[in-house]
């Protein structure tokens, strides 16, 4: 397939596809189900063992690559994504390996320039076959980029429509957003459509008609139907829209499969078969795939949503499969899961206030929109004043939308519903993503976020075309010398691509990388568990040589170390290692002081993803302005900037980057500037 790839063109590819008659599948499970249910933290060890399987089994293509794995494959995986798109590409000559990528979000958590996504999709196009493509306000000129690109390489594009069902959602409205991108692809020949299901919200009925709608108007573009399985009727949906006329579908093997990913391959395809389809599948072989599984999956158990059964409350809420558990996660780590019933019963409203699709970045957004919501809401005045505040928000559709129509008191609450916006909902608003697709919302929900002078901010700052248009190239040339500054060495292309993803995660792999070598040939166990008892070894091939690891005593702690020794390849070594500081001495965690200006608290539950600015790391000693940035909180993969309240110095930086922190954790001091005349701040 990947030769045939080189040789044919993706036109004549696809060309054969649809002559085929098959129904063919896309296996999403290192990638899409990884995600979903498993925190994208399966290992390149036990992912080796299913390319030969994949490679014999009949897929067409095989998701390797992508969406959140990338940063999670640097942070916590220790993978460099190169070396695991090469592994899959030269392990399946039979079978197209696939990325996600979302499209001027890349592999990343902001909105990149054209040269930036370009120089990106340029690095992958050689390991890469299959590029799908979302945009999650179907916003088709964010895509342009990366289409460009793909096209230009000879790979095939795969944009996908995100779907929900709503009211807007008409046959009309994915006609014109397919017939755009038709339009931007020069045609039909060389790409296939993705119906980007990701929530699981479609009905069987609602599904068929639209796949029919959109062959009836389109022919010959092959459509892939994309579909988690969190409402339960995945399969009966898949089934609709293959009698419809798609024939492509998003799978995972039996074993992987879980709760908020796609539904199991075989079963799927049993029931086609009994329909009448030709399914291309070797059962057999998906079923050694299933067994290879079943050996190392009981090593993710710790990864898994506790939160486990099939959701039909996702056809309301409508949060996506890979951010459903992510979301219960955030909520315990953050001591209010209690409220998770009502942060998903805001989000069902939210969606009907501010109109547009649950996909990253826009399912982030949402529920860290509402999760804010509520726990101010239900701090201020409990479970009543949460109900309280469901209650105004009924009157309010029930009014037909008219705030005017409301009482004085429950105008005032919705006119603080967003109080303490995050940057990500005002960029939203502000069109710094693209024009919503079912327009802008009332204005109410700007005076809410912008607060007081609303009308002035939006007029200055709102983006009136293409973001694109708005957003100057990066100078990678400043760029790859910060890395290497940071690196002490010289970056390669490779390596470089990496930083401007993620370039903290980028640099601390890289450095990992240096000290420790390549920890992807451990065993998964030995990766997430360590050797822990006397005893307790490992082994591995390393440059086609075996090697081992036997743990032989740890001593007792002196002075904040403790003497360990292991026996590696049957020559005793003593390792001297430093014990936790949290092992040493609980610290409590530091709370900013509300009534100190200077003290500024985080106003959420996250990781720390940079001090200071893109450009600027702020550090103790440097002068800040009022409504400065001086730190940026990623939580569930949106940024939100945390600025100074006052001018002054900063007197201390009390959280390091990608550290964990608690609403209201102190991150940062800042103390008057005994430099400047006192008032002029």
């Amino acid at each position: 397939m990947r030769a045939g790839l080189r040789k044919k063109s993706a036109k004549k590819i696809l060309k054969l596809l649809r002559e085929s008659g098959e129904i063919w599948f896309t296996n999403t499970g290192p990638r899409d189900t990884g995600q979903s249910d498993f925190k994208n933290r399966f290992t390149l060890h036990d992912m080796s063992r299913l390319v030969p399987i994949y490679d014999a089994s009949g897929y067409f293509s095989v998701e390797v690559h992508g969406g959140a794995r990338f940063h999670q494959d640097l942070l916590n995986n220790k993978i460099d994504p190169f070396e695991e798109a090469r592994l899959w590409a030269e392990g399946m000559p039979n079978v197209l390996t696939q990325t996600l990528i979302r499209s001027t979000n890349v592999w990343g958590y902001r909105m990149y320039p054209r040269n930036v996504v370009k120089l990106a999709v340029r690095a992958f196009l050689p390991v890469i076959d299959v590029w799908r493509c979302f945009d999650f306000l179907n916003y088709v000129p964010n895509m342009a980029p990366v289409a460009e690109e793909v096209l230009k390489g000879g790979k095939i594009f795969e944009p996908a429509v995100s779907f929900t069902e709503s009211s807007e959602c008409t046959d009309a409205y994915y006609l014109r957003v397919v017939g755009e991108i038709v339009s931007l692809c020069g045609g039909t020949g060389g790409v296939i459509l993705c119906i980007k299901d990701m929530a699981g919200v479609g009905s069987p009925e609602r599904i068929r008609r639209l796949v029919d709608a959109v062959l009836q108007k389109h022919p010959d573009l092959p459509i892939l139907y994309h579909r988690h399985s969190t409402d339960g009727l995945v399969i009966p949906a898949m089934a609709a829209a293959a009698g419809a006329g798609a024939r492509l579908f998003d799978v995972t093997d039996d074993a992987f499969s879980r709760f908020y990913g796609p539904p199991p391959v075989r079963p799927l395809a049993r029931y086609l078969r009994e329909l009448g389809y030709s399914v291309r599948l070797d059962m057999e072989r998906a079923g050694d795939a299933t067994d290879a599984i079943r050996g190392f999956i009981r090593n993710y158990e710790r990864f898994e949503s506790p939160y486990k059964g099939f959701s039909h409350d996702v056809t309301s809420h409508r949060m996506p499969g890979g951010a459903f558990p992510s979301s219960f996660e955030q909520a315990e780590k953050g001591g209010f899961l209690d409220l998770m019933p009502f942060i998903l019963k805001g989000m069902a409203y939210g969606n009907r206030i501010i109109r547009y699709f649950d996909v990253t970045p826009g399912s982030q957004i949402t529920w860290t929109t509402w999760a804010g919501i509520l726990q101010r809401v239900h701090k201020e005045g409990g479970e009543p004043g949460v109900r309280k505040l469901f209650l105004v928000l009924d009157r309010y559709f029930q009014s037909g939308e008219r705030i005017e129509a409301l009482s004085q008191a429950d105008a005032n609450i919705l006119l603080h519903l967003y109080a303490g916006a995050t940057d990500d909902l005002k960029n939203l608003l502000l069109g710094r993503y693209g024009p919503l697709p079912f327009g802008w919302p009332k204005e109410w929900v700007y005076r809410s976020v912008f607060g007081d002078g609303w009308e002035g901010k939006v007029k200055a700052d709102r983006v009136e075309s293409s973001p694109l248009a708005h957003l100057p190239n990066e100078d990678l040339s400043r760029s790859r010398k910060a890395m290497e500054a940071e690196l002490g060495r010289p970056a390669t292309p490779e390596e470089f691509v990496l930083y401007l993803m993620h370039p903290k995660a980028a640099v601390d792999f890289l450095l990992f990388r240096e000290t420790y070598g390549d920890t992807t040939v451990l065993p998964t166990s030995v990766w997430l568990s360590g050797l822990r008892r006397p005893g307790d070894s490992v082994s591995f091939t390393l440059s086609g040589r075996p090697h081992s690891i036997r743990l032989v005593s740890i001593g007792e702690g002196v002075g904040g170390r403790k003497q360990v020794v292991l026996s590696v390849d049957n020559i005793l070594h003593v390792f001297p290692v430093e014990l936790p500081e949290a092992a040493l001495a609980r610290k409590a965690v530091r709370k900013a002081d509300p009534s100190a200006p200077g003290e500024i608290g985080s106003p959420m539950t996250g990781t720390v993803w940079r001090i200071g600015t893109k450009d600027r790391v702020l550090k103790a000693g440097d002068r800040v302005k009022k409504g400065e940035e001086v730190m940026n909180i990623e939580v569930m993969k949106t940024e939100n900037a945390v600025r100074s309240p006052v001018a002054g110095v900063v007197r201390e930086i009390c959280v390091a980057v990608n550290g964990q922190v608690e609403d209201g954790q102190l991150l940062a001091v800042i103390g008057p500037d005994e430099q400047q005349p006192a008032g002029s701040g």
